[in-house]
Formats: C-alpha cells, sequence, structure tokens
C-alpha cells in the first residue's frame, strides 16, 4: 500500500474538566461518603457559621461577662429585669451559691440556701422571680432576698359515721389532705368504715377530722379523697375553716386526682418552671414523674390549689415515661416527655360563681420526645428541642392539613450526635442567636449550630469551657446580649460577633469541602489549576490541597498561606472572570476586599479536597468559591490494583 494511503486514527483531545463552587449554603454532612455531598456542602466546618448566600467565615468570640462565685463550677445563668427596668443577671455554681451581677463581680443572694449538685431554673411574673432546682421547694426572689413557702402538717384524728344508717357488706376509707396556696401535704392516716353498702348514694357519711394550725392566708382548705375497692380517687372540698365534709356518695370521682405521694404545701419540688399565660408551670417532680403544676392566673400565680384556679395535671399516667422538658408553641403548654410529646389545654369548669380548673392533654407525638429541658427553644413560630437521636422541630405541617408534629433535621449530622455521651445528651443547652439554634453540650464542650435561613448546620465550636445554660436579654442601649453559664469554673461568659477569641485563648477554624471526583470516580485526572476567591481576609489562612493517588493514598499535594496584606494579591496576566492571576499564590497590587488565590497543581489524581484552617486569635476569611481544572486521562491508565 503507498504510503499516501495509509490512514491515521483520528486526534482525540483530552477533555477538559471544570469544577466550581459558589456557595456552602448547605452546610455540614457527616452522613455521605465525602465523594457523595454536594459541592455546597462542607465535610467539615469546626469553628465556623455562614453569612450572606452561603459564605463561610469564623464564628463569634467569647469573653468574661463577670465572676460568678469565688468557688465551684457553674450550674445556671437566669436573666431578670425589676419593674424599674434595671436588669439583674442570676447565676447558680454546683455549690448551691446564688449570686447577681454587680458590676464586674457579683453578690450572694441570701434568704434560703440550695443543696449543691444541682441546675437551676427560674421564671419572672408578677414582679418576682421564682426559681426551682428539683431539690427543694419553690423560692420566690423578691430581688432582695430568696423566700421559701411554708410547710403544713397533716390533719389529726380522722372519724367517719353513718348517719342515715343504710348498712351493707362493703368497707369504705377516706383520706384528708390540707392544702396551702402552693400544694398540699400528704394524706392524713386513712379511717374506714364497714357494713356500708356497695353504693354510697344510698347513704351518708359524715368525715371529721381535727384542724391544723397555721398562719393567716398559709391554710386554703382541706382534700377529701374517697377509697373504693381497688381505687382512691378525690371526691370534694372544703375551706380552712371547715373539719367536716358529708359523703352522699353522689360527688362522682376524679382519677386523676389522687392523693400527693409527696408534700407540696412548701410547694412542688420541681425540676422544670414555665411562664404560660401568667401562670407559673411546675414538672419535673421526683416521685410524681407524669404530674405537671399549674398555677392560678395572677394575682393568684403563687396559688396552686383548686380553690384559686390552680390544680394539677397526670400526663399519660403509669406509663413509665418521666416528664422531661416544658415549652410554648404558639401559645399552647407543650409537655416532653422521654418518648413523646403532649399538649396541655387550661380549660375551666364553672360551678355557679367558682371556676375550677380542668386541664386536658392530647398527644402530638409517640415517635420522639426531650431528653434535655433547656434545649428547648421557640424558633419563631417553631419549636425546637433535643433528643438521643437528634435535633427535632415542632411545627404545623401545611401538606397534613395544619396537624402539629414533630420532624428530625438533624439527618446529616448523625454521626455527630452518636459520638455524643449520655451526660452531652441529657444536658443540652439550646438558644436562637442571629437566626441560629445553637445546642450546647456541657461534657464535651461542643456547640453545634443550625442556621434556620439556610437550612444548614455548622459546627462544632469547640471552646475550652463547656456550656451549661444560655441567657438572652437586650441591654439599656438597645444591644443583644448572650451570656453562657460555664460548666467547668465560676464565669459568666458573653459572645459577640465582635469577638474572635474565646476568653483570650485562640480557637482553630478548620474548613474541609468534599472530595471532588468530577461526576466519575473511575476516571482519573491530571489536576492543573485550582482558584480560590476569598474575602475580608484578616491575618493568615492555611490552604492544604489535598489528593488521591492511583495507589489510593491521600498525598497534601500543596500547601501554602493567604495573607492579608493590604493591596496584594495573586494577580498577573491569566484572566479568571474579572480578575487577573498571576504566578501560582504570589501577590499583587489589588485594590477590592477580594482577594482571589491559584495554585497549580499538575499531578494526577482520582480525587482532590481543599482544607482551610487558622489559628491566630484575630485571623479570619470569608470563603466566596472554589474552581478548579483538570485533563481527564484514559480509564486504561487505571492502576493495575483494580483489574479483578
Amino acid at each position: 500500500m503507498p504510503l499516501t494511503e495509509l490512514k491515521m486514527p483520528p486526534f482525540k483531545p483530552q477533555k477538559e474538566l471544570i469544577i466550581g463552587w459558589n456557595t456552602f449554603r448547605k452546610g455540614l454532612n457527616l452522613l455521605l461518603r465525602e465523594t457523595e455531598i454536594d459541592g455546597s456542602e462542607l465535610v467539615q466546618a469546626t469553628n465556623l457559621l455562614l453569612i450572606g448566600s452561603g459564605v463561610p467565615t469564623k464564628r463569634w468570640g467569647s469573653q468574661t461577662f463577670y465572676l460568678s462565685s469565688p468557688t465551684g463550677n457553674g450550674r445556671a445563668v437566669i436573666y431578670t429585669k425589676k419593674v424599674n427596668g434595671t436588669i439583674e443577671i442570676l447565676s447558680m455554681t454546683d455549690l448551691g451559691i446564688l449570686t447577681k451581677q454587680s458590676g464586674a463581680s457579683f453578690t450572694n443572694i441570701t434568704g434560703t440556701s440550695w443543696a449543691s449538685g444541682y441546675n437551676l431554673e427560674g421564671t419572672q411574673l408578677g414582679g418576682n422571680v421564682y426559681l426551682v432546682n428539683g431539690n427543694r421547694e419553690i423560692v420566690r426572689y423578691d430581688f432582695t432576698s430568696l423566700i421559701g413557702f411554708p410547710t403544713l402538717a397533716l390533719p389529726t384524728a380522722l372519724t367517719a359515721s353513718n348517719i342515715s344508717g343504710v348498712t351493707g357488706l362493703t368497707t369504705w376509707s377516706w383520706r384528708v389532705t390540707a392544702v396551702s396556696k402552693v400544694g398540699e401535704t400528704l394524706g392524713a392516716t386513712p379511717v374506714s368504715l364497714a357494713s356500708l353498702p356497695q353504693f354510697l348514694t344510698q347513704t351518708m357519711v359524715s368525715i371529721n377530722w381535727t384542724g391544723i394550725s397555721a398562719a393567716s392566708g398559709d391554710l386554703r382548705g382541706y382534700n377529701i379523697y374517697r377509697v373504693s375497692p381497688g381505687d382512691e380517687a378525690f371526691v370534694g372540698g372544703v375551706d380552712d375553716i371547715t373539719t367536716r365534709f358529708d359523703d352522699f356518695g353522689s360527688n362522682p370521682p376524679d382519677p386523676f386526682r389522687v392523693v400527693p405521694t409527696a408534700d407540696t404545701t412548701g410547694g412542688p419540688k420541681a425540676k422544670y418552671i414555665l411562664r404560660y399565660q401568667d401562670r407559673i408551670i411546675l414538672a419535673g417532680i421526683d416521685g410524681e414523674p407524669s404530674k405537671v403544676f399549674i398555677s392560678g392566673s395572677y394575682p393568684n400565680h403563687e396559688r396552686f390549689d383548686w380553690f384559686a384556679g390552680g390544680g394539677y395535671i397526670l400526663i399519660e399516667p403509669d406509663a413509665g415515661q418521666d416528664v422531661t422538658g416544658l415549652g410554648i408553641h404558639q401559645e399552647k403548654l407543650v409537655v416532653f416527655k422521654e418518648n413523646s410529646v403532649w399538649q396541655v389545654n387550661l380549660d375551666n369548669i364553672t360551678f355557679g360563681s367558682f371556676s375550677i380548673l380542668n386541664p386536658s392533654y392530647k398527644l402530638l407525638t409517640a415517635s420522639q420526645g426531650c431528653s434535655s429541658h433547656r434545649s428547648i427553644v421557640p424558633v419563631e413560630n417553631d419549636l425546637m428541642f433535643s433528643n438521643r437521636r437528634g435535633i427535632y422541630i415542632l411545627r404545623y405541617e401545611p401538606q397534613l392539613l395544619n396537624v402539629l408534629n414533630a420532624n428530625e433535621i438533624s439527618a446529616k449530622i448523625k454521626p455527630f450526635f452518636d459520638a455524643l455521651s449520655n451526660s452531652d445528651l441529657t444536658s443540652a443547652s439550646g438558644a436562637y442567636i442571629d437566626k441560629k439554634y445553637v445546642l450546647s453540650f456541657p461534657t464535651s464542650k461542643y456547640t453545634i449550630s443550625f442556621d434556620r435561613e439556610r437550612l444548614a448546620f455548622m459546627g462544632p465550636w469547640t471552646t475550652p469551657f463547656g456550656i451549661n445554660q444560655w441567657a438572652r436579654y437586650v441591654d439599656s442601649d438597645g444591644i443583644e446580649r448572650w451570656l453562657a453559664m460555664d460548666s467547668d469554673d465560676m464565669y459568666v461568659t458573653e459572645f459577640r460577633k465582635t469577638l474572635t477569641d474565646d476568653k483570650g485563648t485562640a480557637f482553630r477554624t478548620i474548613l474541609r469541602t468534599k472530595k471532588e471526583d468530577f461526576s466519575d470516580w473511575t476516571l482519573f485526572k491530571t489536576i492543573n489549576e485550582i482558584y480560590m476567591l476569598f474575602r475580608n481576609v484578616v491575618g493568615s489562612v492555611t490552604v492544604n490541597i489535598y489528593l488521591e493517588q492511583r495507589s489510593g493514598t491521600t498525598i497534601t499535594a500543596k500547601s501554602f498561606t493567604v495573607t492579608s496584606t493590604v493591596g496584594v494579591s495573586g494577580f498577573g496576566t491569566d484572566i479568571f472572570g474579572l480578575f487577573k492571576f498571576g504566578d501560582s499564590e504570589n501577590d499583587a497590587a489589588i485594590t477590592s476586599d477580594e482577594l482571589p488565590k491559584k495554585s497549580f497543581i499538575y499531578k494526577t489524581a482520582r480525587t482532590f479536597q481543599i482544607e482551610l484552617s487558622t489559628t491566630a486569635k484575630t485571623a479570619n476569611y470569608e470563603l466566596l468559591g472554589i474552581k478548579a481544572i483538570a485533563i481527564s486521562q484514559s480509564r486504561g491508565n487505571s492502576p493495575s490494583s483494580w483489574v479483578a
């Protein structure tokens, strides 16, 4: 064949591959493999948050707000405000020392004692602050001292007599309790009466007892409970000067009101407290795991007795779940248990001139509950909380005819939750800061943030101190302040967006992108150039570019720093959009706050990944975008280890 007739195979140019990420608004994704996540997601986002269109930047720093106590570790921080507008910040350590802010230091609050090792919760109503810690009775703070409520003795010498004389073969019993303005005693020693009819409507039994001695206003009355065979329930009450109750059998027993198992006349020993519709709501009482106490409406908010429009409700009693928290969702009272969520309605029944509280409840969800009361935070029109599985949001579902439902939102960070200890999960504390739900875990000293605007997670924040509780307030200058109670020292700490370290200690930020394979994991590429666009760079940013080689190992292909040298950047003769780039990682004059950088790689890899980090106190940056250019290679160049 003549040479001229030889046919050469057609030339197939190598394909240019271009990938670019102009936003990271989807935030952290720990659920999927690093090559599977979206380019707008991140593998790591330590000590970062999102701004603008999804731009990563350094999280808020912190500073000491005031010394809470000379000894102990922080347990609580509570914002209060006097009638005259003066703000007081209350705090308590694990040694039971309760203090209030006084300048840059503290003043101890006296009047009662607190056991060590307990959290403190509080709410403000009627010009006073009401405090509980689960170990002692509710306490009133009048901005001067702490005031407890007196306890009452039990009624004594109960007798029962058959007034009508109608007899039968049944034995009935009765118990009487004394009622204070905040609670109720245990039941007195029961009195029994034999030879009564099976149905008490056929007769009349008179119950008598010796009344108790109490200061004026402390005793509100007595409650009477009837004991039928296998059952015990409330049948009536009398005022504080009456020591007789005639039981005609006509009063239907209330099965949801039974003799208390704990004396609450000095106030319930509640773990949780909430202000709701000018009432005080209490829950988390040892020995009463399903009971929720409800006060009367202001000005009867210190009274939990039925005579004042208060009372209690048992939420799914004997189901084996404790009440674990209280919240409010769009003016509705919400009660959380370990594996369920309930809505409580505070209805009333009117008898003549008297109005008696008749609370009821309904199940919202039986698939998840709350593991930490402090994680419950109103977020605009929704309610957010956490449990052992993740973070949930309680909201109306328009697609389900506005049914109130709880949905998990933390699937993308499930590995993070799986690694937390039980101590972290049951002591998590939340807040809603700058359109972000932040959740702190005091044992691990982590804080995770959920960006409400971008529906994305970032973090964790790593702090040198654990956070036991958050408190928000607006100061007299109209500045929103966010306070955190340190869990492992005696300081109240303030977080601000203008701060760049944690009480003088630098923290490291780490951003790591996905492992980019250019949508084809079987194809090896020559990674030629990587562009990065920064804004507002302060200090020095370390850039590491990682490549996964043919051998399967990951190497650091490039490592360099991006600095905040005023008026310089990586400009030169090459065009990238409207910017001119020069030699790789070199500087040239610029005039804007945007800082482009270009890195030459020219190495073969299956994937590439970029990591940015800062370590200095003041170092910061905003990452606007990343672009990479590569050349595809033949699949025939795959490593021999791939061949079966």
